[in-house]
């Protein structure tokens, strides 16, 4: 494939800036156009791809709680010295899972009181950052002090006026 010299757009004046503006807005709602239609095509292959596996996953889950049953009820002759078995097409087996709840009638913010107390501070979790919100409003020797500056910058913007090229277009 043969290089290609770039050939860039050059605006020398303002009535050339507006019509950019102008083919930009134009190609801003082509895009609109062609996005909506992808959308529109998605949502019609998600709803497809929904009704088709809606009765096959409702087959699995009902064949899953029938065998998890299954391994429930025979538990104790099952899984007598294993905590799984293998049965051809996969296996099936429990785990033990230990999970930490709160006591009944102690909430969370009684929990952390008491952490603090006996000082088990390690039980605590605590994500600490930059608070740039407060900081912004900091002089700059503050801003110094803690290792942070402030950097303005002048960045370029465009605001398509849509109404206006839907009445010209």
């Amino acid at each position: 494939m043969a290089r290609r010299k770039p050939n860039p757009v050059i605006i020398a004046d303002r009535p050339q800036a507006e019509g950019a503006l102008a083919e930009i807005a134009v190609i801003n709602r082509k895009l609109t156009g062609i996005e909506t239609d992808m959308n529109t095509a998605i949502d019609a292959a998600k709803a497809a791809a929904g009704q088709a596996s809606a009765p096959l996953l409702a087959r699995r889950a009902d064949l899953e709680n029938a065998v998890a049953t299954w391994a429930t009820l025979n538990k104790a002759e099952l899984f007598m010295d294993r905590k799984s078995i293998d049965l051809g097409f996969g296996v099936v087996g429990f785990r033990q899972a230990t999970k930490l709840k709160q006591v009944p009638r102690v909430t969370v913010a009684m929990t952390l009181e008491r952490l603090r107390e006996l000082g088990f501070l390690d039980g605590i979790r605590v994500k600490e950052e930059v608070n740039k919100e407060v900081a912004a409003g900091w002089p700059a020797s503050k801003l110094e002090l803690v290792g942070l500056k402030r950097h303005i910058t002048d960045d370029f913007y465009i605001e398509i006026a849509r109404e206006d090229v839907e009445r010209a277009a």
